[in-house]
């Protein structure tokens, strides 16, 4: 790639002096003719060299379509004038449907249409996946199912503890509506493995520097790595499901209906230590009150008195009698 990026330049120089001659010849280029798809892909449009780049401008197409691209209605196009003898149009993260010819058209002092690239997009098959679909008869059925991929040129192997298999192996292929490739691969094994067998998926492609593949192993019999248990184990979750929300939903209940119960006993006995507490009365009463209390004291001292005094004369009377015959 460095080779060819420092290369770039020379070659759209010697490009732009070969159409120096006629002004209305466009050259184009394109760096990478069969891209793999989420890498970048740029187009090179190449005219004679000019002086004022406010009096240029290049438009890019693809073809088939009427509309001049537009990098506002499709966020991984980007293009602009590269140089006085240049233009660049940049796709980022390529995907398969950008697949097809372009074309540039130079407007201002120099006119003309590029002679057009085409860009062929190729898509790996990977990520695969691997899963027991089915066991009957004590029989077992793996599938290998590949992601969406482009060219339909492949090669998929299965392997058991590294040794390959072909001895039921049953490999279908299928184009879908986007022209790309799905592969479904079957392997029946009359006997399942024992716990750490291990089967592997192998896919080679174009798109691939090294084979993808895909790995299962087996845990336990009717336990499988890939989360297909017996429904007896099924049952038993759910069974240890439902005691548990069972046991939350009493205690709950117990919890609830104990708190209420709690908190009315502690009204309560805030209200009996109220019933206890005196009462504050209004401080006029209080002045009230006392006032009554002493009018009401010498009344009583007075009384008291009056009747201490008449003892006291009664008892004088008498003991003047006692004293005197005559006057008894």
């Amino acid at each position: 790639m460095s080779g060819r990026t420092s290369l770039r330049p020379i070659l759209i120089l010697a490009l732009s002096f070969t159409v120096a001659d006629t002004a209305d010849r466009v050259g184009q280029m394109l760096d990478v003719k069969n891209a793999i798809a989420g890498g970048t892909v740029n187009f090179y449009c190449m005219f004679p060299l000019f002086r004022d780049k406010s009096k240029i401008a290049v438009q890019w197409w693809r073809g088939g379509e009427r509309e001049f691209l537009n990098p506002q209605e499709h966020p991984r196009l980007s293009f602009h004038i590269e140089s006085k003898a240049s233009a660049i149009l940049r796709i980022h993260k390529v995907r398969f449907e950008d697949a097809g010819f372009y074309y540039c058209r130079v407007q201002g002092e120099i006119k003309g249409n590029g002679t057009g690239e085409e860009l062929t997009v190729s898509v790996p098959p990977d990520p695969l996946k691997i899963l027991p679909v089915s066991s009957a008869n004590g029989s077992l059925t793996y599938l290998c199912q590949t992601s969406e991929f482009y060219p339909d040129a492949y090669n998929l192997v299965w392997l058991k503890d590294g040794r390959r298999l072909t001895a039921g192996v049953k490999t279908y292929s299928k184009k879908n509506a986007k022209g790309l490739y799905e592969v479904s691969s079957y392997l029946k094994e009359p006997q399942p493995g024992p716990a750490g067998t291990v089967y592997i998926c192998e896919v080679s492609h174009s798109t691939l520097k090294i084979p993808t593949r895909v790995s299962y192993t087996v845990e336990l019999a009717g336990i499988d790595s890939s989360g297909f248990l017996a429904w007896w184990i099924y049952l038993c979750g759910a069974i240890a499901l439902l005691l548990l929300i069972i046991a939350l939903v009493l205690c709950c209940k117990f919890c609830c209906c104990k708190k209420p119960k709690a908190r009315e006993r502690k009204i309560q006995m805030r209200q009996c230590v109220r019933c206890f507490e005196p009462i504050v009365q209004n401080p006029k009463c209080k002045e009230q009150e006392a006032k009554k209390v002493n009018t009401q004291t010498p009344q009583r001292n007075t009384s008291k008195v009056e009747k201490a005094n008449k003892t006291s004369s009664q008892r004088k009377k008498h003991h003047k009698r006692d004293k005197d015959p005559v006057l008894a």
